[in-house]
């Protein structure tokens, strides 16, 4: 086992059971100190070789061995966002002794300031985390999610705009005003915040898959955009309808004009701190809810803008097995939550079951049906 020292901290790298090569800090500055804990953990190493027993392990060597294995997979920025509450509760706690009460512990606290959505997410990636440790690295650990009471079922949510709104947050965007009536700017104004949210209504995409949208992945011809950056991390096609199409030719012209080299549908169109012509845009969540602040929408986020998509399709008579392919939902179940904004349809599909009241009002059912049929004999 080797000690050495790493921006003043003493660290050691030894061999695991299975073979992996495993570094851990001491969080110590001191020499003898780091011998002392050296010493204990070379027991401790020697007993697993010896008698299969565990070595302790901490919670963020957990984290950081599934963080190593994601990086390259879509989503690893959000992913290492989401293991940071997880980090700052369970911190150097040794995995081998934590049980479902532990994790429940987690679930409760963070249960008081985000919503049931956000915890069943991160409960998600905690128990991906064990898995992860136990499959591959072959720890001889338990995951404490698996009888661990899961969090609540979120409610979904659906919140849209009407097209009287949209239009009047398009407005606000091309043309912002601040308090005085005065042309904003700074954050409250961005070039590319307009086609966004048109682009966004048409094609019901996510706010990722949009900024990280290419050219090379933009089809005139065939009317289709091919995603692969998408949630599920496979290739999706999303149709482009005549105001898509529109948006994305606009964004074209300003691309030969102004930067014909650069990848991005959206991109910068002026020179700032650390950004060049032709950068992709990182971020509209601000401008977006300075606007949405403006027009006074209140209670909208980005990501409603693909819940507006979806309710007018059903709200236009779309079914929801169509809507489902077009949100590309994994199941039609996460489509239902629209199922309320077609009313007219549940009222065609009970029209016709007045038979049985029909026959409460009528002393000879069977005969009077049958004159009404021309059925008499």
């Amino acid at each position: 086992m080797q000690l050495y020292k790493r921006n003043g901290v003493y660290q050691v790298t030894y061999q695991s059971t299975g073979g992996k090569q495993v570094r851990r800090s001491l969080k110590t500055r001191d020499k003898r100190i780091a011998e002392q804990k050296q010493a204990k953990l070379v027991i401790t190493v020697h007993e697993a070789q010896l008698f299969g027993k565990e070595p302790a392990r901490s919670f963020k060597e957990v984290v950081v061995n599934y963080l190593e294995a994601k990086k390259s997979t879509p989503g690893f920025e959000r992913l290492q966002y989401a293991c940071r509450p997880l980090v700052d509760y369970f911190d150097n706690a040794d995995v081998t002794r934590l049980t479902e009460a532990d994790v429940e512990g987690y679930i409760n606290w963070r249960s008081k300031s985000v919503a049931d959505g956000t915890v069943k997410r991160k409960f998600g990636v905690l128990s991906a985390a064990f898995n992860h440790v136990i499959r591959k690295h072959h720890w001889q650990i338990q995951n404490p999610c698996l009888k661990a009471q899961r969090p609540k079922e979120p409610k979904g949510r659906v919140r849209y705009l009407t097209h009287s709104e949209a239009r009047t947050l398009l407005e606000a965007v091309e043309s912002p005003l601040d308090a005085s009536g005065k042309p904003s700017t700074g954050r409250h104004k961005s070039p590319v915040l307009r086609d966004f949210i048109e682009l966004a209504l048409n094609t019901g995409c996510r706010k990722g898959e949009l900024l990280n949208l290419r050219w090379e992945h933009v089809d005139f011809s065939t009317r289709l955009i091919y995603l692969d950056q998408t949630k599920s991390g496979e290739w999706q096609t999303v149709p482009i309808n005549e105001a898509a199409r529109q948006v994305l030719a606009q964004r074209m012209r300003l691309r030969t004009d102004l930067c014909p080299q650069t990848p991005w549908v959206f991109f910068h169109l002026r020179p700032a701190r650390n950004t060049q012509v032709g950068d992709r845009v990182q971020e509209v969540r601000q401008a977006f809810s300075a606007a949405c602040a403006r027009v006074g929408i209140k209670n909208f986020r980005v990501h409603d803008l693909r819940h507006t998509f979806a309710s007018w399709l059903v709200m236009e008579g779309v079914r929801l097995f169509e809507v489902s392919k077009l949100l590309r939902h994994a199941s039609i179940q996460m489509t239902e939550r629209y199922a309320h904004l077609a009313p007219d349809h549940l009222h065609d599909a009970v029209a016709n079951l007045g038979f049985s009241a029909h026959f409460q009002h009528t002393e000879h059912p069977i005969r009077e049906v049958a004159s009404q049929n021309g059925l008499n004999s």
